[in-house]
């Protein structure tokens, strides 16, 4: 392999206290592109039909794509994939600050096996060291960083896992660098199944590019495309925040467990994106990003991290009707600091909040907590509750397809989630590509596909995009038929397959980035590796990867139904200020699946 990929993968025995190198096959570099896209083929060929998601033989994969180390903005995006806690899914979460396996040496890396005892790897290039975790085994991910921090050095990322993975919750996250979440799928109870706190990983090896010249005339056109984006400056100073009014206005911030979403004349306000400015102490950026889109904010005298500010609001603001900064950033790093993932986990407080509107469960069965809208210190409570298996906790860390059973009295309607994951978008108001993806996302109920269409748009503008994301000319007639100026379930299968490809590759999948046309991906890609490719073959590697995993699903007991929302959405209406959205057509949404199969190629039936 010329440049962009290292050609190799670290392979980890936590049994045997054992790892070796093994060579990258160029054709599965080829086929799957790179970092997530290579897990799914991984997973496939390393976790055996039916392996029990807490088995030492569940194999926990790492994946950086060939951009990943390169001055490419944006492109430190990892993945993180194993077999999730769910069991019939492949899960996988992305994030940034992981890269480092490319300074060290490795494309992927694949850990099998469970140790004894508690430890945390510390990988520097191909030396791994298996070391003794005891110490910080029940620490939260702050603490435990911190100290690792203290005994491998500053230039090390670490991924940690906190209290929620190591009680093997099953919606719990790895955290890289106190403030990059590998939030969803339970990646960090797979950690914790394998007595695993944490690994440490620095190298100082060097990234191949195979045609420096032309390389760096598409690294220049790629940077000016960033920095004229005409919403650069607002992205820098804002982050995620940038979307809080639109995300407002569109219904998109559903609560009460999804029978509502707050009017924005109302939400705007107590969310002020000028008060957050106030509150910003600085910014930071993953490696080689220009926008720097994570922030450190001060309240009072205590300082907080914030990885993704508008997930905060969208989960303790909007879902749990939570008011104010301060309470929302304290609920925020509660969760990062116990390891929990943020959107399911307020899925299953707000179902277990309307099942004791409801009646349904009493205090007594709550520990004797009152579980009441708008309360910080019941949400904090019950994240800790969950986070320890404590009483009640310890039903609700079963996840959103166990809990609702093990709670009986009908209490599964009230579980909003698809495969297990809880839903971050409501599908009633506006069914847009990014909330149908939710729908058929492998891993389970989080946008697969990041389009332009989460908000209203012009037919104009619609085309523009599936242009620049190369939607074939012999399907454009098709995937823009439809009543909002486009098909959602057939936009899906084509911003899906761009979006994997920016994750495969390793590049930050937020708006700046998706908007820059495919064919200079692919000229980066070409002058990076020294292998000649087009647009549609980078396309191709990343349907064969969303293909794979859904050929490990269904290897493991899924089906179609598993594609179908909560009961909820097709029964009852939800309202938005003075408005009212009707409920689903269930026809309709079934027939949307069955175009998305179609674009896709698969089977209906299976």
């Amino acid at each position: 392999m010329k440049g962009g990929y290292t050609g190799e993968i670290l392979k980890i025995d936590l049994t045997e206290r054992k790892s070796y190198v093994e060579e990258l096959p160029e054709r599965i570099a080829k086929e799957y592109l790179g970092g997530g896209g290579i897990n799914v083929r991984l997973a496939l060929d390393l976790i055996k039909p039916g392996e029990d998601p807490f088995s030492p033989g569940n194999v926990l994969l790492i994946g950086a794509g060939p951009f990943v180390g390169t001055l490419i903005p944006g492109s430190s995006k990892c993945n993180i994939t194993a077999k999730s806690p769910h069991k019939k899914f492949l899960g996988t979460s992305g994030s940034g600050h992981l890269g480092f396996i490319k300074f060290a040496g490795f494309d992927n890396v694949a850990i099998s096996g469970k140790s004894e005892k508690p430890i945390y790897l510390k990988i520097f290039n191909d030396r791994v060291e298996f070391k003794d975790a005891s110490h910080v085994w029940g620490k939260d991910i702050y603490e435990a960083t911190d100290i690792i921090r203290q005994e491998v050095g500053n230039d090390y990322a670490i991924a940690c896992i906190g209290p929620a993975g190591e009680n093997l919750v099953k919606d719990s996250l790895v955290l890289a660098n106190k403030y990059s979440a590998f939030a969803r799928s339970g990646m960090g109870a797979i950690m914790g199944s394998k007595h695993m706190k944490a690994i440490a990983i620095y190298g100082n090896r060097k990234i191949k590019v195979a045609q420096p010249k032309r390389f760096r005339q598409a690294l220049k056109r790629v940077y000016n495309e960033v920095l004229k984006h005409p919403n650069f400056k607002e992205w820098r100073t804002y982050g995620t925040l940038i979307s809080h009014e639109a995300f407002a206005r569109n219904a998109l911030y559903p609560s009460m467990n999804f029978r509502e979403s707050p009017d924005h004349n109302k939400i705007i306000p107590i969310f002020d994106i000028k008060r957050f400015k106030d509150l910003k102490l600085k910014d930071v950026a993953c490696l080689g990003c220009p926008v720097g889109c994570k922030h450190f904010l001060k309240v009072g005298d205590k300082t907080f991290s914030l990885s993704c500010a508008l997930s905060s609001i969208q989960a303790f603001g909007g879902a749990c009707y939570i008011k104010g900064w301060e309470e929302i950033l304290q609920c925020s790093e509660l969760a990062n600091r116990l390891g929990l993932d943020v959107f399911s986990t307020v899925n299953l407080i707000t179902m277990s909040t309307e099942l004791f509107e409801r009646g349904v469960i009493k205090e007594d069965e709550t520990d004797g907590l009152k579980l009441e809208w708008g309360n910080p210190h019941i949400v904090r409570e019950l994240m800790r509750k969950i986070a320890y298996r404590e009483g009640f906790g310890n039903i609700l860390a079963e996840g959103l397809i166990e809990a609702p059973k093990i709670i009986g009295k009908g209490a599964e309607y009230y579980a909003m989630h698809v495969k297990g994951l809880g839903l971050t978008f409501d599908l009633r108001p506006r069914f847009s590509a990014d909330n149908f993806s939710q729908l058929v996302n492998p891993r389970g109920a989080h946008p697969s596909s990041v389009s332009i269409t989460l908000v209203p748009r012009s037919p104009d503008s619609i085309k523009r995009f599936c242009q620049k994301i190369k939607v074939p000319e012999k399907r454009l007639e098709e995937v823009l038929r439809g009543p909002y100026g486009f098909n959602p379930a057939r936009l899906t299968k084509w911003s899906e397959d761009y979006t994997f490809a920016l994750d495969a590759l390793g590049v930050c999948r937020f708006p700046i980035y998706q908007r820059i046309d495919l064919s200079l991906w692919t000229e980066l890609y070409s002058s990076l590796t020294g292998r000649e490719t087009t647009s549609e073959e980078i396309l191709k590697g990343a349907e064969t990867a969303i293909n794979g995993q859904r050929e490990f699903n269904l290897r493991e007991g899924a089906t179609p139904e598993n594609d179908i929302p909560p009961r909820r959405f097709f029964e009852e209406s939800i309202k938005f200020g003075k408005k009212t959205f009707n409920p689903l057509n269930e026809r309709h949404v079934r027939n949307l699946l069955r175009e998305y199969y179609q674009e896709r190629g698969w089977s209906i039936d299976t």
